[in-house]
């Protein structure tokens, strides 16, 4: 999402929701994701930080993690998607959220570790404007890289070695006319949401059956005007961030849309199953206002 800082567009539709959100943290630059792992801790990214949002009697707190080079240099990360396989969380970075031939990277943490730091595991080739993260539970990761301006993207397989290695990296699928932004993993199962050259027109979320050689049985889920960016993926269906709409919409499987909330430049949505959070609430990144909201939404979501 983060070449939309150049378009600087965003739109307000109507919101079927009577739902209030409460601010959790401000100063999120660039708020790109978030994620709950399975042992109940949430973790948010952005440009120059990663953070552990937390939430205790005084309130909402952030706390950014520290991030090291495999080769020990200094530079700044943009961090992007988030998953979570085998007791470590991954995530994404580019070097510069404007230039496409920056240098690339995969981070990781484990969840156990008694002093967080995302570590690298290696740099990552090949790769122009990488978003989206998802883990297939079997060792591999996919990464969905936007591609150049106005040229299609592609989604990158990353075999891990390790806890802290990564294998081979190799393009596992190419699309011929639109850009993958967000991904999720479910059940054999390969969602990921994409948009057209120009990020403006129509958009869809795609469900595909994930194989060893390659995605098939492609099925478009839900197409809107109003760019999808990242999205979660609950009970029956999906919660997706429209982001020029200004909304998150609650889709069924089968596309059916079910609840709506207005938000500023959504760009992702993550579903809360803590209890100390309100389990299915939902939090959504305000990208252009660089916050973390949390919506108590009373939708009845489960999450998958």
């Amino acid at each position: 999402m983060k070449i939309l800082s150049i378009l600087a567009v965003a739109g307000f539709l109507w919101s079927c929701s009577a739902a209030q959100a409460e601010l959790v943290a401000s100063g999120v630059d660039s708020a790109e994701n978030t994620l709950q792992t399975s042992s109940q801790r949430m973790f948010a990214s952005s440009n120059g930080a990663f953070y552990e949002v937390t939430k205790t009697a005084g309130g909402w707190a952030k706390a950014e993690l520290s991030y090291k080079f495999k080769d020990g240099h200094s530079g700044t990360c943009y961090f992007l998607g988030i998953t979570e396989y085998a007791g470590m969380v991954y995530t994404l970075c580019t070097e510069s959220a404007i230039n496409p031939l920056a240098k690339k990277h995969l981070f990781g943490f484990g969840l156990n570790d008694i002093r967080a730091q995302l570590t690298e595991l290696g740099e990552l080739k090949g790769m122009a404007l990488p978003n989206g993260l998802a883990a297939d539970g079997s060792g591999n990761l996919y990464a969905a890289d936007s591609g150049l301006p106005l040229l299609p993207g592609a989604i990158h397989k990353i075999a891990l070695t390790g806890t802290y290695s990564m294998g081979p990296q190799s393009v596992f699928h190419r699309f011929l006319a639109c850009k993958p932004n967000g991904m999720r993993f479910s059940n054999g199962k390969l969602y990921v949401s994409v948009n057209p050259f120009s990020y403006v027109g129509l958009s869809q979320l795609l469900r595909y059956d994930l194989g060893a050689s390659g995605l098939s049985n492609k099925a478009v889920v839900y197409a809107s005007w109003s760019f999808l960016d990242d999205f979660a993926l609950v009970k029956g269906g999906m919660v997706a961030a429209e982001f020029f709409g200004g909304r998150i919409v609650h889709i069924t499987e089968e596309g059916k849309l079910l609840h709506t909330a207005s938000f500023a430049q959504p760009s992702s949505v993550s579903i809360a199953t803590a209890p100390a959070f309100g389990p299915g609430s939902l939090f959504v990144t305000e990208r252009g206002n660089g916050k973390i909201m949390h919506l108590d939404n009373g939708w009845g979501l489960l999450p998958r």
